[in-house]
């Protein structure tokens, strides 16, 4: 029975079938009669975002140094941040390495309301310009997941009530002290362990990376932005 709640007054029914991968919406007509209309979850993703006329928008503030993305709502917000400096002071267990060699990075942070860090990733990317198409490689070093979420262990993330003060972020957590949690020799091209990798980088130009030790990932910074 084809549907005619044109002036939207009946009441209507939203079925989903996960298996059919289909929604079936009922009209409820006078006398009990039922209209019915199969739709796709794209149809209803249309109907919804067609619905939606609030001009109420989402300021995000002066964002920080070298912001590739960001997306928020009402409750967080999470930025894309590219880092521009290829050196920084680490910590590996007890042996510090000052001025130490990087690849670029890219992190990914999730910052709530009140300014406060939820957690963060890291991730890899080709040394050139961003785009959504650049490459990205495995990370080489430890305490970072496969999907470059970080483990921050006991450490606490910082609050900032300024978004530009995001720009220290990354300095502040790659000099966090070092262990070898989730750290694997797969993940750079001469298999070496933890200690052997940062003896063997320590004096390299931080472009060797790309040469020497990089594996790619086979995934680009669009994949990255959309993975947080």
């Amino acid at each position: 029975m084809p549907a005619e709640n044109k002036d939207n007054t009946r009441d209507m029914v939203l079925r989903i079938s996960p298996s059919r991968n289909t929604l079936m919406v009922e009209e409820l007509k006078p006398g009990g009669a039922v209209a019915y209309k199969e739709i796709s979850p794209l149809e209803l993703y249309f109907i919804i975002n067609n619905s939606y006329t609030s001009r109420d928008l989402l300021r995000s503030g002066f964002l920080p140094e070298n912001c590739l993305h960001v997306s928020m709502s009402s409750a967080e917000r999470h930025f894309i941040v590219w880092n521009h400096e290829l050196r920084a002071d680490i910590t590996y267990k007890d042996t510090k390495y000052p001025d130490f060699p990087l690849p670029r990075l890219v992190f990914g942070v999730r910052m709530l309301e009140n300014g406060k860090v939820a957690d963060c990733s890291i991730g890899v990317v080709a040394d050139e310009t961003p785009t959504p198409e650049t490459r990205m490689f495995h990370y080489p070093f430890s305490n970072v997941y496969e999907h470059g979420k970080v483990c921050s262990g006991n450490n606490i993330l910082p609050r900032y009530r300024k978004l530009q003060a995001l720009k220290h972020f990354p300095r502040y957590l790659l000099e966090l002290p070092d262990n070898d949690d989730m750290y694997s020799p797969k993940n750079n091209k001469l298999g070496l362990g933890h200690k052997e990798l940062l003896e063997h980088l320590k004096d390299k130009d931080p472009a060797y990376y790309y040469s020497g030790i990089l594996i790619p990932s086979g995934t680009t910074l669009a994949d990255y932005i959309c993975g947080r």
